[in-house]
């Protein structure tokens, strides 16, 4: 920087950049706060984070507070956004660097696909059960756990959870087995506040094929475990005479608007077909 001239916003983000401060001491420009630390806790954990979902999990809902982190931390080279969803608006992810960062010891999420409304509506279901008092274990967290032999059995303990199964095999504390080879990865698993009991959760804005849904809903009843259904008005009604008991379903909402609306249209959609 020239002496005597202030620092546009362009050269204060190529020098980020170029020596990508992490904002742990102020002499990077800025310094990382537990709501910047939170975000990148979350972005790794549920993949991609819309900014209105980040608004609303770290900065009470204050979209500008949110962008104006994202920025700094986008700068750093802890997080990446993009905007080529229109519908989905600014969405972000970590970075290799930003996912060492958060701590969580999972690696950076690959970026956002083709079924980037379904990853979103995950994360906005997990962040809104965290909000109401649930433990969750993201889908990335279910799968690196049942990786670790007896690490889910280890988790469910630490929490409280009564009657957990030491010795199970991969697949069989967080996930379902399916026949007598497959398994079935639920989108989240949640720990309820009282009583300490394990909830798998399944997001679902659009039917499956009855055959594959009837297999999955047998999976969960044979394995004694407990299931919510976050759905749409058509999987809500292919949903209705299942199993009882071990099943519920409730009508999925979102705290990003942006979501809210593209399931609907979705449900819309395939209620006009």
């Amino acid at each position: 920087m020239r002496p005597g001239v202030a620092e546009t916003y362009r050269e204060r983000a190529e020098r980020r950049r170029r020596t990508r401060g992490s904002g742990e001491v102020r002499g990077d420009g800025w310094q990382r706060t537990k709501e910047d630390e939170q975000l990148l806790r979350l972005a790794t954990r549920y993949s991609t984070l819309t900014l209105h979902q980040a608004a609303y999990a770290c900065w009470g809902g204050r979209i500008e507070a949110a962008r104006r982190r994202v920025r700094l931390m986008t700068e750093a080279g802890l997080l990446l956004r993009s905007a080529d969803v229109r519908w989905a608006r600014t969405v972000v992810w970590t970075t290799e660097r930003g996912a060492r960062v958060a701590g969580t010891g999972l690696s950076a999420p690959r970026p956002p696909g083709e079924r980037l409304l379904h990853r979103l509506a995950v994360a906005d279901a997990g962040i809104a059960l965290e909000a109401h008092g649930y433990t969750v274990f993201s889908e990335r967290e279910v799968h690196a756990a049942e990786a670790v032999p007896g690490r889910p059995a280890e988790l469910l303990e630490a929490l409280g959870v009564p009657g957990v199964l030491a010795g199970a095999r991969r697949g069989e504390t967080f996930a379902v087995p399916v026949g007598a080879r497959a398994v079935h990865w639920p989108d989240l698993v949640i720990v309820e506040p009282a009583p300490r009991f394990p909830i798998a959760v399944e997001v679902e804005l659009t039917p499956k094929a009855p055959a594959a849904l009837q297999a999955i809903l047998r999976a969960y009843r044979q394995a004694q475990r407990r299931v919510l259904y976050l759905a749409t008005d058509p999987v809500a009604r292919q949903l209705q005479g299942g199993v009882v008991g071990h099943l519920s379903v409730r009508p999925f909402t979102a705290v990003d608007p942006a979501v809210a609306r593209r399931a609907t249209q979705q449900a819309a959609r395939l209620r006009g077909g």
